[in-house]
């Protein structure tokens, strides 16, 4: 099956609803724990007063292209509803909550367009550093700050030795389980990083390897997958399939993407 393409006015909506939610998450930085309601999910995971809000505005700006949306902070419909959507966003409105209660970096906006192929557009928005990060099929990859002006192409910087590996704070698995099985384990070093920016420093250059040995939920990388994608790299499982999209489940369980 071929992928299509985001729009022009797909690209704007996204642009404009992932720069509306980032504004959204730093005007809710908590200076205390008193600043915002904050509750336990069913999965053990948090949730706050500004996943909330950013979750609202970002579906003020999306609502209008007229396609159904998966979001980390609204109730998915059932499977058999969605299982045929052929076009749909993934959103999470707050991909980093914990690193956002703290005030660190690593949180952000993860905006994917997605079609029966997977995600085709993306944005991840980092609220921190006033920046976003967008592309995918047919979409150069380009950053842009949170107002979405002054839009500017991505040029990633050349591999390097030793190859850089950035994982997750959590991660439990050793360099031999995490790396592409072409690469010598003893030529990489590994770092830990928050959440969907590991993907845009694949982007950017400043890494060549991500890895997770345990679950995501789709809209952790969806957006991330898209922005790889419009530069031909393939964010696969650890059996080297390609990532599938929109399941009954809607978990990632293991993944790797490379660019050496």
């Amino acid at each position: 099956m071929t992928p299509s393409s985001a729009t022009p006015e797909e690209q704007r909506a996204a642009l404009d609803a992932a720069g509306a939610g980032a504004r959204v998450l730093l005007s809710s930085l908590p200076k205390s724990d008193l600043d915002l309601h904050i509750a336990e999910k069913a999965d053990g995971s948090l949730v706050s007063d500004a996943d909330l809000a950013s979750q609202t505005i970002i579906q003020h700006h999306l609502s209008p292209c007229g396609l159904p949306m998966l979001s980390e902070e609204a109730a998915a419909p059932a499977y058999e509803e969605r299982k045929d959507w052929t076009r749909y966003w993934l959103v999470d409105p707050l991909d980093g909550t914990e690193s956002f209660l703290r005030s660190r970096s690593g949180f952000a906006v993860n905006i994917a367009l997605c079609d029966a192929t997977g995600p085709i557009f993306g944005i991840v928005a980092d609220p921190l550093a006033n920046r976003m990060y967008l592309g995918g099929v047919g979409a150069p990859v380009q950053m842009a700050p949170l107002d979405g002006t002054m839009v500017r192409h991505i040029h990633p910087s050349p591999v390097q030795r030793p190859f850089r590996l950035v994982t997750s704070w959590m991660e439990q698995g050793s360099l031999t389980d995490l790396v592409p099985p072409h690469i010598d384990a003893h030529d990489v070093v590994a770092r830990p990083i928050s959440g969907a920016l590991k993907f845009c420093l694949l982007a950017t250059g400043d890494a060549e390897i991500h890895a997770r040995s345990g679950p995501y939920m789709e809209w952790d990388c969806a957006a991330g997958d898209a922005i790889l994608r419009g530069m031909g790299i393939d964010v696969v499982d650890f059996e080297g399939q390609r990532l599938s999209y929109n399941s009954p489940s809607l978990r990632v369980e293991r993944l790797r993407c490379w660019r050496v």
